[in-house]
């Protein structure tokens, strides 16, 4: 019998905190998903660019969330952090911002420096 997905995955909101975080100070997100069919597949962005094995960066996946670890922050750490959920029914996004007291990011316009979410679901 084959198994039917139905429902996409919905990322819980996440954030850096309210307030700019100071250089060489470590900062963790988990992006849990509160519901959607298993399995789930994670995936992190800075910038819009995919976050593939870094020193400064340790990504721990689990069932229902993933967690993203920078251990020392710095200025090139500023910007937009996306998870991504996926599952067979869909796609979500979920993107927050990292201030890093005293540095921005220029790819970033002061505009995106909100969190928002983004739902695709496959027909």
């Amino acid at each position: 019998m084959k198994r039917v997905f139905t429902v996409s995955p919905k990322i819980s909101s996440f954030s850096f905190g309210e307030s700019a975080l100071q250089s060489g100070v470590s900062a963790t997100v988990t992006c849990s998903v509160s519901q959607g069919d298993l399995p789930l597949r994670f995936s992190w962005l800075h910038n819009n660019d995919k976050i593939g094995e870094r020193d400064d960066i340790t990504i721990f996946p689990f069932k229902r969330s993933s967690m993203l670890t920078i251990d020392s922050v710095s200025g090139s750490h500023a910007g937009n952090y996306t998870c991504v959920a996926e599952n067979a029914a869909g796609v979500e996004y979920f993107t927050a911002p990292l201030i890093v007291n005293g540095w921005f990011s220029p790819q970033v316009p002061v505009t995106a420096l909100a969190a928002t979410v983004i739902s695709f679901y496959k027909p």
